[in-house]
């Protein structure tokens, strides 16, 4: 996995809030994105983060993610969030945001993880959970281990992909 820090280098820790200080972010990440290679994992560890609020989410969350959806075939690239914060309401703000714009993140917290945004639906969710736990799984696994069709599963699979 590779870091994309939010930070300058003489920063400590930075505020998402406002869309005008995030957009130069925003592009920043987005072009470290591009140039990386194909079947990148990036990460934002958000211990970096203090304060958040719709705006700075939308240009440095939900506007990459966008970017990376639509462009997904071509790079196959993907984006995490690490260390959501308790004391910022991190993921109160950021789940807000996603479900407002129609779009899902997963964020990672030791072993586990969770999907913010409700874009996935249940029936994702459940694939997800079900990669996760097998750490590798095939859609015929998973076809079996639901009683599926493995037609519908594989479908499911490119979506959550």
């Amino acid at each position: 996995m590779r870091l994309i820090s939010l930070l300058k280098q003489e920063e400590k820790f930075i505020d998402l809030v406002g869309r005008r200080p995030a957009v130069p972010l925003k592009d920043a990440i987005i072009e470290s994105m591009e140039e990386a290679p194909k079947g990148t994992i990036f990460y934002y560890d958000l211990n970096e983060v203090r304060e958040v609020n719709g705006s700075g989410i939308h240009e440095v969350i939900v506007k990459p993610l966008e970017w990376l959806y639509e462009n997904y075939k071509s790079h196959e690239k993907f984006l995490i969030l690490k260390n959501l914060s308790v004391e910022y309401d991190h993921l109160y703000n950021i789940q807000i945001t996603c479900n407002k714009e129609k779009v899902s993140i997963i964020a990672q917290n030791d072993e586990s993880y969770e999907v913010i945004g409700n874009k996935a639906g249940d029936a994702l969710l459940e694939l997800l959970n079900l990669t996760y736990l097998h750490k590798q799984v095939t859609a015929r696994d998973l076809a079996k281990i639901l009683d599926k069709k493995h037609t519908l599963i594989a479908t499911h699979l490119t979506k959550l992909y």
